[in-house]
């Protein structure tokens, strides 16, 4: 759906409005209106020399979504809040609308589009029109059969729950396998289809079987969906099923003519099955000879499989019956690549190809699908120097290279390295045609080599200006490349728009694998604090989606770069989510209220404070109180703290060695706490708790806070023998920052170098800071956790 916080972000930057970073109140946090304050001292206007007026200032780009897309969003996130969805006419229009711009670009519908796409037709399935028609039209439907011909990469779990979806409608309308089926043979094809592309096949043979007549004579459509069945299984890597699905083939009439061949051959190829390739392979092809694709897998297979020899046998007999066109080109690959033979023995080869004729009596040349077949062959071989050897070859043969070969170059440069040939192949192939968009993957791949590269932001600027002139969109792994180039390089507009022009096109996990990237550079403390928060509104804007823990990973180290008023923005964001999974849980509280303690930010303790106590989700928990009594003992409100000491207390979950170490930094911090200290002391004493280290050294501050030297002191003379604890450098690190006056501090440090001189030594190595107010104190962090 379209982003309004990204429009509300440009229209500060348009209107000369920078982004702060204080730390918002509960009504900075609630969604307002803006309103613009001109400055009332504007320059005055100026004119060029010509007269000409200033350049319009760049404006940014709106989301590029799918037409109908947003609306089909709407009615899930509607169902997820229970709120009214959109209108079945209106969800019939956009499910229309989205199909036929995906047919007319020839694109596929991701995982992501294809859920939507399926909760759309489920909502549409039984709705009828005033007319008692169906308001999901057959036709609608036809055009969603279209576009699913055209499969995704990846997980179609989705895609193929959409046709078995369709399926389900047709016969709702008993449209199949009723006493008057009601759909063409053609539609009846392309569901067959749909369903050996989804791993579906067993219903689609069941289809075939009931529909289709396979006595002879019979169509061309009929024999074109049992070859449809057989790569079903193939792709299903059933291996029972396609032997089953060929016999039955055979035992239909059906001809094992060229496809049949390779059809079988490949699948057995493919699964590295020596006997069964070798026995279909050889097998009698009625009317016909291997193809380029069946000679193809057996040559992959021969080198696998270790199967030289019988290779070398197979691209004889093809060579002794007078290979065609497109099988010399293959043979040609099995010399350079099998045989091992250099350019000058493929080039001899070629010579006596042209003096040569086929089956046909027709003579043979090779052409540019010769040279790309040898290019791609050298390219398997991890070896571009031989790669380019035969496009000079083929330019010596006068054949010139076509887009694939610039596609090929430029693949190989960019593994090698060679981007500036790479480049030079780019440019080239700006004068060529090339269909589909089968260029797209190696100039993504390009453009990837480029970010990696110093000094390349005009090439890459320049080829994503191209592709958008094509409206193209880019892979995941090079918008990201671009985006964090364009990061670094600090421009933000160019960030959104890259973004707002391709992310909506991606399934959830290349969504995913793009906000897992501004989040490790907002976690980069190479990144300075602007560029962090930056990267933190585009998660926010864009990535909508992001979870809980990842947004307290971005609040924690907002914290941890003391920036506690960036982090309270993360935590109000996550607040005010209209999605409860998006919400802060007690967790989240917890780490906020730490976070806080760190930063010791009064101003943000309240406002998180006040948002706990009206989330009526959240119930207290002792980790929950100690990580208020730590968050307010950090701004030296003790009293305050130790009022959830006594919540704890009260509680049924009582309190835990930890809420004994901060209890007791409240008592270090709140004015006459060393007597609520003694007292708790004594008590755990009766109750003979086991003393810990961490309690024992909150116990000295505790006492130490309160300007007393003697009582911390005699309790440390004597911890070794009756607690079993022996002092170290932090419990005399503690006890001389903790008691406040400087003449003090020096009485503590007289009697430590006498009695703990070796614990005192380690404390100088770590050095002291002077404070304004003339105090010392040891660079020592004392880590307190909830």
């Amino acid at each position: 759906m379209r982003s309004q916080l990204t429009r509300s972000v440009f229209r500060r930057i348009l209107s000369n409005e920078g982004l702060t970073f204080c730390c918002p109140t509960q009504r900075a946090l609630r969604i307002r209106q803006r309103h613009v304050q001109y400055d009332i001292f504007r320059k005055p206007q100026h004119r060029s020399m010509f007269g000409f007026s200033a350049k319009p200032e760049r404006k940014p780009k709106s989301p590029d979504i799918a037409p109908g897309y947003e609306k089909m969003c709407d009615l899930g996130n509607m169902q997820r809040i229970g709120a009214r969805p959109p209108s079945p006419e209106e969800l019939h229009t956009a499910l229309r609308s989205f199909l036929l711009y995906k047919k007319k670009r020839i694109e596929s519908i991701n995982e992501l589009q294809a859920s939507h796409v399926l909760r759309t037709i489920k909502y549409l399935r039984d709705v009828k029109t005033s007319a008692d028609q169906y308001l999901l039209e057959t036709l609608t439907i036809k055009y969603c059969i279209s576009v699913q011909k055209i499969q995704p990469k990846g997980n179609n779990e989705n895609n193929r729950a959409v046709v078995k979806a369709i399926y389900e409608i047709f016969l709702d309308r008993n449209q199949i396998f009723s006493d008057h089926d009601q759909i063409d043979r053609v539609t009846v094809y392309d569901l067959i289809h749909l369903f050996s592309l989804t791993g579906n096949t067993t219903l689609a043979k069941e289809l075939a079987l009931h529909f289709f007549d396979f006595a002879p004579g019979s169509t061309a459509l009929a024999w074109k969906a049992w070859k449809r069945i057989l790569l079903g299984f193939s792709a299903e890597k059933n291996e029972l099923q396609v032997v089953a699905a060929a016999n039955d083939a055979e035992s239909l009439g059906f001809p094992f003519g060229e496809d049949f061949h390779s059809i079988m051959t490949t699948f057995f190829a493919t699964q590295n099955n020596v006997f069964e390739t070798k026995k279909w392979y050889a097998r009698k092809i009625k009317g016909g000879r291997p193809t380029k694709r069946a000679l193809q897998s057996i040559l992959w297979f021969s080198s696998q499989n270790n199967e030289l020899d019988w290779c070398k046998q197979c691209f004889r007999q093809v060579i002794d019956e007078g290979p065609s066109k497109s099988q010399w080109d293959i043979v040609l690959q099995w010399a350079g690549g099998a045989l091992g033979k250099g350019v000058e023995d493929v080039e001899r080869m070629i010579n006596v190809m042209k003096q040569r004729q086929d089956a046909t009596g027709s003579s043979i040349h090779p052409d540019i699908h010769t040279i790309n077949g040898l290019v791609g062959m050298a390219m398997s071989r991890g070896d571009p120097y031989l790669a380019e050897r035969y496009v000079a070859l083929g330019r010596k043969h006068g054949i010139l290279p076509d887009a694939k070969t610039y596609l090929l170059q430029m693949s190989y440069r960019v593994d090698a390295g060679d981007l500036s040939g790479a480049q030079a192949c780019y440019t080239a192939l700006q004068a060529e045609e090339v269909a589909e968009d089968k260029d797209l993957p190696v100039i993504n791949k390009y453009i990837r080599a480029l970010c990696g590269k110093p000094n390349n932001y005009d090439n890459i600027v320049t080829i994503l200006s191209d592709l958008e002139g094509r409206k193209t969109h880019l892979e995941t792994d090079t918008v990201t490349a671009v985006a964090m180039m364009f990061m670094k390089r600090d421009e933000i507009q160019d960030v959104f728009d890259i973004l707002q022009t391709n992310v909506y096109h991606y399934t959830v996990e290349e969504r995913a694998r793009i906000g897992n990237a501004f989040i490790s550079f907002c976690l980069d403390r190479t990144v300075s604090n602007a560029r962090a928060w930056e990267s933190y509104q585009i998660i926010r804007q864009l990535f909508d989606e992001t979870g809980t823990d990842d947004r307290t990973k971005l609040m924690n180290e907002f914290f941890e770069r003391g920036r506690s008023d960036m982090a309270c923005y993360v935590f109000g964001h996550m607040r005010q989510h209209v999605l409860s999974s998006r919400r802060p849980t007690l967790e989240t509280y917890i780490q906020c209220f730490e976070g806080i303690a760190r930063c010791e930010d009064s101003e943000s303790l309240e406002m998180v404070h006040n948002m706990f106590k009206m989330d009526s989700n959240m119930e207290p928990s002792t980790k929950l109180y100690n990580s208020l009594m730590l968050a307010y003992s950090s701004i030296g409100d003790g009293s305050r703290a130790l009022d959830f000491w006594e919540d704890i207390t009260n509680s049924e979950e009582g309190p835990s060695y930890r809420s004994l170490e901060i209890v007791f930094r409240a008592c270090e911090v709140k004015p006459f706490g060393g007597q609520q200290a003694k007292e708790i002391w004594d008590k755990m004493r009766r109750m003979e708790i086991e003393i810990t280290r961490e309690v024992f050294i909150g116990y000295v501050g505790a006492l130490a806070g309160r300007n007393r030297f003697e009582e911390p002191r005699d309790l440390i003379d004597k911890a070794e023998k009756e607690l079993g604890i022996k002092p170290d450098m932090m419990t005399i690190g503690v006890f001389y920052n903790a008691i406040p006056s400087q003449g003090r501090k020096d009485i503590v440090e007289e009697w430590a170098k006498g009695n703990f001189p070796d614990q005192w030594a380690e404390l100088e190595k770590v050095g002291q800071t002077e404070h304004e107010e003339g105090h010392r104190l040891f660079n020592i962090k004392r880590d307190f956790k909830a």
